[in-house]
């Protein structure tokens, strides 16, 4: 059983998959031993992914397994998973965050607005058959937020779907 843990950076995935005793494995290393990372982009310091290769080569190479292994990273969504966990923030906490870990303005206002408009819950809910569960980290420590995976996990990833799925826009307007 393979779960994404994914979400826009700075929302907590790695911290989370830290924190946990579960077995994790990184979109980066995967990407890495299936030689499908390009060269480091001077202008954003990113290496990117091959993610189409990576999905092709882990439909290959993965078996079905017993116990939860968690995806860690803002692709994993893409790759071929059981379930899938968004971690969201609230967009100014998000911004104080990339700050913090010195992102440049331009990656930081990319990085909030994807949050603000729900890019990676909404490529999460397109879906269809896959369990997804929303956890806002912006107002949750990360131990409760693992529990609530546990307990996802544990209850056969029931809800399919969030009965309310985070709306940033209108909760930030509607406190307006």
């Amino acid at each position: 059983m393979r779960i994404s843990i994914t979400g826009t950076p700075g929302t907590g995935k790695t911290t989370l998959c830290d924190f946990t005793n579960w077995e994790v494995e990184s979109v980066m290393s995967l990407a890495r031993n299936a030689s499908c990372v390009g060269s480091l982009d001077p202008t954003d310091g990113a290496m990117p992914v091959d993610v189409e290769k990576l999905v092709s080569v882990l439909h290959k190479s993965w078996s079905d397994v017993g116990n939860p292994i968690l995806i860690d990273g803002h692709l994993s969504h893409y790759l071929p998973v059981n379930a899938i966990v968004v971690l969201r923030c609230h967009p100014e906490t998000l911004r104080e965050r990339l700050v913090i870990r010195d992102y440049s303005s331009i990656k930081i206002d990319e990085n909030v607005e994807s949050e603000f408009i729900g890019v990676i819950s909404t490529e999460c809910f397109e879906k269809k058959g896959i369990p997804t569960l929303e956890i806002d980290t912006s107002v949750i420590r990360i131990e409760d937020a693992f529990s609530i995976i546990e307990g996802w996990v544990a209850d056969g990833f029931k809800p399919m779907r969030p009965e309310q799925p985070i709306d940033w826009i209108t909760i930030i307007h509607d406190g307006d």
